[in-house]
């Protein structure tokens, strides 16, 4: 595994929560399978994170539009990760499954510590003020 949830990485909403700990499942099927060399399992799966990925990034603004948090630095965050995603997955399908395990791991690992090192960093201004809400909060 490549990532792991833990509590500290909680921003004191479920549905963000939950949305980082699926994302994180994803992270570390698409290592799994880049390990197995499976491309097209591979393409499935890289093609369902981009998908988590954005609807993530769609609920999270919502929800920093509710609380009134200033959400243009975050957004920019969220826009270079997605950029560094394509980046890995265009590498990753250029290359058909011809790749070293330690070549793709050089793809992959970076980006998925990116992700974790976003929910640490820009996740903080989030979990400030959600801390003041219910658990459960969802925007109306």
């Amino acid at each position: 595994m490549i990532a792991v949830w833990t509590n500290h990485l909680s921003v004191a909403n479920r549905a963000i929560d939950s949305a980082h700990k699926h994302i994180i499942d994803e992270i570390n099927r698409v290592e799994s399978l880049v390990g197995a060399q499976d491309v097209a399992a591979l393409m499935e799966a890289l093609g369902l994170l981009e998908n988590s990925l954005c609807e993530y990034f769609e609920a999270e603004e919502k929800i920093a539009q509710a609380i009134s948090v200033d959400f243009a630095q975050h957004k920019l965050a969220h826009q270079r990760l997605l950029k560094d995603f394509h980046s890995v997955k265009n590498v990753l399908a250029e290359k058909n499954g011809k790749w070293q395990d330690r070549e793709a791991g050089a793809l992959a690992i970076p980006w998925a510590k990116r992700f974790i090192q976003h929910i640490k960093d820009e996740g903080k201004q989030m979990k400030i003020v959600l801390s003041t809400h219910y658990y459960d909060f969802q925007p109306d």
